[in-house]
């Protein structure tokens, strides 16, 4: 599996892999939390990212997270809705879904979205704006991080699994929690930056 792929008009994920990342200058590092597997039936919870320069040593520029109101909640897996820590009382100050989407637009206009075995994530992008009436607004690739972790470390017997909370904790970057999205956004951003000094 390439780590950038190219994408659809619309935002999806396609076989296509993107060479280079030469002519964007930002990468857009998100995190989804959803009260299921299914972007179809499902509903978006939580979104969090940050935005780095696509720049020596990725430096941040901005961040965001916020939960999302669901209209469907009946329709959520018990065990979904569980890890994200879901209830009307936590979320009482939860944002529509089109607030969520456009100021995620806004942040990361054209850039490259970024994340942690991105496809699920993306999935969910897609369908929210297409429900929405709303164009793609970021960069045309899309880079996965777990991809680039499975290439750097396979083999070196510092990690036994390619999930982001064992990654990351095996590469010593402590995390401000589990299953918050701007906190798994954080994650996946610090990840980055430490493979990249492997690479180096």
């Amino acid at each position: 599996m390439p780590a950038v792929r190219k994408l659809s008009p619309e935002g999806k994920l396609t076989p296509e892999v993107a060479e280079a990342l030469d002519g964007h200058i930002s990468l857009f590092v998100i995190d989804l939390e959803m009260s299921g597997s299914n972007a179809q039936t499902h509903e978006v919870l939580d979104i969090g990212g940050v935005l780095a320069a696509l720049s020596e040593g990725l430096p941040e520029r901005e961040s965001w997270g916020a939960r999302v109101r669901p209209k469907h909640i009946g329709n959520g897996e018990l065990g979904a809705l569980k890890v994200v820590g879901y209830s009307p009382k936590a979320w009482k100050a939860a944002i529509e879904l089109d607030a969520a989407m456009d100021r995620m637009a806004e942040l990361g206009r054209d850039a490259i979205l970024t994340g942690w075995g991105i496809g699920q994530d993306m999935a969910f992008i897609v369908e929210s704006l297409k429900r929405l009436g709303r164009p793609w607004p970021f960069a045309p690739v899309a880079l996965d991080v777990q991809t680039i972790a499975r290439s750097v470390l396979s083999g070196t017997g510092d990690v036994d699994r390619f999930n982001l909370g064992h990654v990351a904790d095996r590469l010593g970057i402590g995390r401000l929690g589990e299953h918050g999205a701007l906190a798994d956004a954080y994650a996946t951003y610090d990840v980055l930056l430490k493979l990249l000094e492997r690479k180096a």
